[in-house]
This record gives structure tokens, sequence and C-alpha cells, in this order.
């Protein structure tokens, strides 16, 4: 936080620096301008997103106030080690990328400056010199390159949990998705326009401001954007060497994962599902509706899901929760049987990670919000679903005032 907090401010000073120090008919004055703006631009463009982070964290202050998600002390849980490392995780190495991310990304700049103030300062004299231009375009794009070594680093980094029994009750947001949603989402994500899907200009520069607004991935904005309510964790897929960014993550055995995932579902303080049409995401999401009060289940539509598979998955579910026998319903239900999903929206923004979230009402009546597409370089995954979250959170911070629970 407090680097977070310095950063910004250090980039303003050397911005200012770099233009007070050159006299007017100093040949480096034009070197320090084209190296004052992207430092000034780099100070603002990182204090916006942290900004933002912190008053949506501090704006959602529920009630029933954030406790450690990990219960050390329990019984059965003092002295016992709660973390594991899986095959492919080193730590050392997480450290060591993350840590030469830094004169990576900051050396590649150093070289698009240098070849831009080359060409601005040095008359082209021979085809040498021309190729000095070369090395902007060179400089960014080994930048975007490098700032995927942040993202690998936080990988190797990330915590696994060695069983659920360390979760305690009520302060987690346990997120659930196809397995195969989690390399889609560890992408450093490219911004594109609204309605065409044009080129966004972070793409013709290499991600430059993809890095200083945010060189993290999606499910690491999913997290950022459920803080408030409690740490994100997630059931990693089986076999999985190296875990993904973002969500705290614990495994199961491949043949007896059901039980384990209701029970993480029972005790959670909000489940988020990422729609889909696998035969195990069917199942979580049924079982979700049939065992959650509605306020504590948000459903996220992705981007590339079509109104074919939305409406299977729709009918899939019906029918499940249809052929339950009495006893196994949802009490919540009411006169809301079997409860369903929204329609298909009919005007689907293209290119969006998140279409819209869908949440549910104390009847079950359900609401589609949808998420704007990001077209502004302070714009990411995390500010789209800050504006589609604000009506859930209220309902479960209404639910959790009027039941004094936080979790069921």
């Amino acid at each position: 936080m407090l680097l977070q907090t310095l950063v910004p401010v250090l980039l303003a000073v050397l911005a200012y620096r770099a233009l007070t120090l050159p006299d007017n008919d100093d040949p480096a004055g034009p070197w320090a301008v084209t190296l004052a703006i992207p430092l000034a631009s780099a100070g603002i463009f990182w204090a916006i997103p942290y900004g933002k982070k912190q008053y949506w964290h501090d704006l959602w202050a529920f009630h029933s106030p954030r406790i450690p998600y990990l219960d050390l002390s329990g019984d059965g849980n003092r002295g016992v080690p709660f973390m594991a490392t899986l095959p492919g995780q080193s730590p050392l190495l997480g450290l060591g990328l993350w840590l030469a991310g830094w004169p990576c990304t900051l050396g590649a700049l150093g070289v698009s400056f240098w070849g831009i103030h080359h060409v601005l300062t040095t008359p082209v004299k021979s085809s040498t010199d021309g190729l000095f231009i070369l090395l902007a375009p060179m400089g960014v794009a080994i930048f975007n390159r490098s700032r995927k070594l942040f993202l690998l680093g936080r990988r190797h980094l990330g915590m696994v949990i060695a069983e659920k029994k360390f979760f305690r009750p009520g302060t987690y947001v346990l997120y659930l998705r196809s397995f195969e949603d989690d390399k889609k989402r560890t992408e450093l994500q490219d911004q594109l326009w609204p309605r065409g899907g044009l080129p966004h200009p972070d793409r013709l520069t290499g991600g430059t401001i993809g890095l200083v607004m945010s060189s993290r991935d999606e499910e690491e904005h999913i997290a950022d954007a459920l803080s408030p309510v409690g740490q994100l964790i997630a059931v990693g897929a089986p076999g999985e060497i190296l875990p993904f960014a973002g969500a705290v993550r614990m495994y199961l055995p491949k043949e007896a994962w059901k039980q384990p995932v209701r029970e993480l579902m029972e005790k959670s303080r909000l489940v988020t599902l990422s729609l889909g049409s696998s035969t195990g995401t069917v199942w979580e999401l049924s079982e979700a509706m049939r065992i959650l009060p509605p306020q504590r289940l948000l459903l996220m539509m992705p981007g590339a899901m079509g109104q074919e598979e939305y409406d299977k998955i729709r009918e899939d579910v019906e029918q499940s929760l249809r052929d339950l026998p009495g006893s196994e319903r949802n009490r919540t239900w009411g006169n809301s049987f079997p409860p369903s999903l929204p329609d298909y929206p009919q005007e689907k923004p293209e290119n969006n990670p998140v279409t819209g979230l869908i949440h549910f009402s104390a009847d079950w009546d359900p609401t589609f919000t949808r998420t704007p597409l990001k077209s502004l370089p302070w714009q990411n995954l995390f500010t789209q679903l800050t504006r589609g979250l604000r009506p859930a959170f209220r309902q479960l911070a209404s639910h959790e005032d009027r039941t004094g629970r936080r979790f069921g």
C-alpha cells in the first residue's frame, strides 16, 4: 500500500525535474519533455485505479466487518500446516520473476525514449541514424512482453490452502466456473473500442497503458471487485501444477468433489458463478439455487456466450430443479418454483469479458445488469464489475442486517 501511494508522487517529482533541469537552448530539452510526459501519465494512471479500489472497498463497509478468512486456531487446525505447494510452483522463482519485471520494463522504456530522443535531436545523416526510429516500437514491444513477468511471478506466489477446514465460515467468496475458463481469464487483456471491435490505442502501444493502468488478469479484477465481501477462493483443476493468479485455491479429488463444494457453498458469504454449459458447472448452479438464499448468489455471463448456449443452460437448470423431491427444495422458493434465469439480453456487447451480472431478489426474481465495454485507459474489468455489483451488494447487506448471519 505504501509503495502504491509513493509511486505516483515519485513519478510526478521526476517529471517535474525532467522539465525544469534543461535550459531552453539545451538540446536535451526534447528528451526531457519526452521523458516527463510518460512519467507524469504513469503517475496519474497508477493513482487512478488504486484510488478507485480503495474507494470501492471503503464504500461497502458491511455492518458485519471483514475478519480473517483463515481459521488457524480452531479445533484440529492449531499447529497443522495450512499451506500447500503445487509441483510447478516456486515462491523463490515467483519473487525473482516479480523483481526481474521491473528492470525489464523500465529498460524497455529507456530503449524507446533513447530512440525517440535521438530522432528528435539528431539530424538524419545516414541510413544508420534512421534505424534509431525502430528503437521506439521495439522497446514498447519488449515492455509489453516484460509485464507478463509480473503475472507469472504472482502465479508462483499464489496461495494454495491444504484443506477446506481452514476457511472460516462467512468470510469468503466462493468462485465457481468451468476449469476451461481459467486459461482464458489469466491473460492480460487488450482494450477494445465499444461496438465494432477496433483496436484500442493500447494495442498500438504494446500495452503500455495496460501496465500503468492494470497489470492484472481477469480473475484478479474479479477478486478486487468482490473484495468488500471477502477473499475470493476457488477450487483448482485436478492435476494443475501452477495456480492461476486471483483467487486463493484449494484442490479436491477428481471423483469426490461435489460434497466438499456443497459445504463450501453453504459456508460462503457469497457464491459467484461464471455461467457455462459443462455438466459440472450446471450442477453447481442448480445446487447453489437449491441450498442458498437468493441474496448470496451472483452469476456472471461471459461475453462469448451466445443465446443458444444460454437457453440450454437455463432449460437444464430448470429441469434439474423441477425434478427435485419436495424435501430437497429450497424453502425460500415460495411461489417462484422453480426459480429461473432471466431472458437472454437482446443487445449484448461484443468483445466483453463479462457481458453482465445476474442477481436475485428475496423472492428469486432475477435481474440482469449489463457491464459496459471498457473504452477509456482507466477502465478495465474491475470498473465494469463495480457498476453491476452495487444492487447485488445492497441486497446482501440488507439480508445480513435482517438475519444477523454472515452465511446461510
